[in-house]
């Protein structure tokens, strides 16, 4: 007797493949899932799939010239479909068809645009239009000849051209010979429009638009990231045209929903984008940054905030240099002052470029202006007595233990060389000044932020400088004390220079004493923000350890760099310090297998250095003497060190300033 199947009947969706009670077909068809999985299914047979799967079960499988495993080369076809319901893809490699795709393209109002290869060439242009997409060919056309067809596309105020993050694409496009962008709209502005969220990725967007993600974007933007020249090698694997495709075709869909939520915005949004593209195309396609005051100083685009609330837009500050240098040159020998002072005036060498003076007995007097040693007396036999390094030493208000003094309510710092009698024999004379607007760079870090800030640099590369303009800065909010060794940030004397605005100073009686002060400056004084110049011995490790506990911020400096800071023994405790651990069988497999080691080759150690604490400091800024206007910064320094112990490249910013300007330059590197 036959039986029947009395169970739900079943529907395959067409689009997705995804089989489902047919009663749920119509909930399944608005779903998340079924757009994402539609996505998939639309590019499965043209092999982005095979290789999103490729990648997960072998990384390694690609190799210097670009080529992936199982995936055909280029094809000779210049069009074909993807997936169902088709997107025409056309590829555009002769010079008969990049001449018909111009009168194609200006039938159009809206299109998505994106390149590939930028900045460092221009490889790939993918342009999406309602009816197809186009992949042009920049290596086997010439990438000037493209973009001479493509000039009166862009330039046309006529159609919409959507970009995500215009900036690279924008700067290799002008590179090769269009210089005007006419009607476009940066989408990653969009985005930060929207949602008050910073350089917003595409698949973000895609998600918070309830669209479908592009599929394997991650996996292909880390190969980027290992084989840069990937899109110049030819032929041109065809996952790789049909990848390329995809960004633009999936940008464009975005258009819908973004115009729908920016309404009357829109216009708001497109003069940001033009202004974005201009900077890009005049700054080498970097990014300009500002910090927004309403939002606690967070990071903006200059471009959008400029528009919306001028009033809360904070930029850099163009440097305004205090320095009195005269005062410093008064007291050498009046023969050695000549070539540093004209008209009673510091010259504008002297004043601007001029670090040390170098005063030894017996020897030819000389100084250092940006790396360069000058001597101050063109007579060889001109040497420094003893009677003049003691009238020097007599107008000082006496040297510590740390051999050094100052001046009077002055920045400058002389340092004695003592011989094993301890008579100094000679003198190192440090210029101190003080650079109004030196910190407006990292003003979301020491006003939007409550964490501990280290800053790390050589000698001589501005840390001091550094550290007293952000004394200033943040007295005018909080309760800053300074604990101040040699009295280097508040300059010499019983009252403090004007440099530290509103801060208070506990000025530390020897070098010895400078852990004891710090802890005391909490029990006794309150600060909200303690500032220390210079930490560099175990027992001030250990006191910013205590004070960090006691839930007060810290903003100090110490000499090296971050990976050099990890090897140092007596300080590396302020980014928690490292302890060797030993591991089981099964644990040290595994973190053989999570550093991608070959255990064949190499071995399988037991042995683990690991971080032991977290940080004291949080943030580092890295500084050096070469370029005063472009500093590093670790934003998690926890992360830093772990990435540095297992081998690998840390992530930082870069922020590059132009002294005399207002915009700040922001690059996300690798270390």
């Amino acid at each position: 007797m036959p039986t029947s199947n009395s169970g739900p009947k079943k529907w395959t969706c067409p689009e997705c493949q995804i089989t489902i009670e047919i009663g749920n077909k119509a909930s399944h068809l608005k779903g998340k899932k079924h757009k994402q999985m539609k996505v998939q299914t639309l590019h499965a047979n043209n092999g982005l799939q095979e290789i999103k799967n490729s990648d997960q079960n072998n990384t390694s499988n690609m190799n210097l010239r670009g080529n992936f495993p199982s995936i055909q080369s280029s094809p000779l076809l210049k069009e074909w479909t993807l997936g169902t319901p088709p997107v025409y893809l056309k590829y555009i490699r002769t010079l008969s068809d990049i001449t018909a795709v111009l009168p194609n393209l200006m039938m159009n109002t809206i299109t998505a645009v994106d390149c590939e290869g930028v900045p460092k060439s221009l490889d790939l242009i993918q342009i999406a239009t309602s009816q197809c997409v186009f992949v042009i060919d920049c290596v086997v056309l010439d990438a000037d000849v493209v973009c001479g067809h493509l000039k009166p596309f862009f330039e046309s105020d006529q159609i919409l051209k959507l970009f995500h993050d215009l900036h690279k694409d924008v700067f290799s496009l002008n590179k090769h010979g269009i210089h005007h962008f006419s009607s476009i709209l940066d989408t990653q502005l969009a985005s930060e429009f929207l949602w008050d969220i910073q350089f917003v990725g595409l698949n973000n967007m895609f998600e918070r638009l309830d669209l479908p993600n592009h599929p394997l974007k991650s996996q292909m933007s880390s190969k980027m990231r290992d084989y840069p020249d990937m899109w110049r090698k030819r032929p041109l694997q065809k996952y790789m045209i049909e990848y390329a495709a995809l960004d633009a075709v999936l940008l464009l869909q975005a258009h819908t929903n973004l115009g729908k939520r920016l309404g009357t915005s829109l216009g708001v949004v497109m003069s940001a984008s033009s202004s974005r593209a201009r900077f890009a195309m005049e700054n080498n396609g970097d990014r300009s940054v500002c910090f927004d005051k309403k939002r606690k100083y967070r990071m903006a685009s200059v471009e959008l905030l400029d528009l919306i609330r001028p009033q809360d837009t904070a930029k850099n500050e163009p440097l305004r240099m205090n320095s009195e240098v005269i005062d410093l040159l008064e007291i050498l020998p009046e023969d050695l002052r000549i070539k540093l002072i004209k008209d009673r005036e510091p010259t504008v060498r002297a004043k601007y470029e001029l670090s040390d003076i170098v005063l030894d007995l017996g020897r030819r007097p000389c100084c250092w202006m940006k790396n360069e040693r000058l001597f101050l007396s063109d007579d060889n036999l001109r040497n420094i007595t003893r009677r003049e390094l003691d009238a020097i030493i007599s107008s000082l208000g006496g040297f510590g233990s740390d051999n050094r003094a100052g001046l009077e309510k002055k920045l400058h710092r002389i340092s004695g060389l003592p011989d094993r009698d301890g008579v100094y024999v000679g003198l190192t004379m440090r210029v101190g000044r003080w650079f109004q607007g030196n910190v407006a760079m990292i003003l979301d870090l020491l006003l939007g932020s409550d964490k501990s800030i280290l800053i790390l640099g050589e000698p001589g590369s501005g840390k001091s400088t550094i550290i007293r303009e952000t004394v200033r800065v943040m007295a005018n909010d909080y309760n800053v004390c300074v604990v101040d060794t040699s009295n280097e940030i508040g300059g010499d004397g019983a009252i403090p220079h004007p440099c530290i605005g509103l801060a208070r100073r506990m000025m530390v009686p020897s070098l010895d004493a400078q852990s004891g002060v710090m802890v005391e400056c909490v029990q006794n004084h309150t600060p909200h923000v303690m500032c220390i110049d210079e930490i560099g011995r175990p027992r001030e490790v250990a006191a910013a350890h205590t004070v960090k506990q006691r839930g007060v911020r810290m903003i100090a400096s110490a000499h090296g760099d971050l990976r050099g800071l990890v090897k140092n023994r007596e300080i590396r405790g302020l980014i928690g310090g490292l302890e060797k651990v030993t591991l089981g069988d099964e644990a040290a497999k595994e973190e053989v297998r999570r550093k991608g080691i070959n255990n064949e080759t190499s071995g399988i150690s037991k042995m683990k250095t690991q971080r032991m604490a977290e940080p004291t400091f949080e943030i580092v800024v890295e500084v050096a003497r070469a370029n005063f206007n472009e500093w590093r910064i670790i934003q998690d320094s926890a992360k830093a060190v772990d990435d540095i112990l297992d081998g690998k490249q840390y992530k930082a910013q870069l922020r590059i300033r132009d002294p005399h300007k207002t915009h700040v330059i922001l690059k996300l590197i690798d270390c």
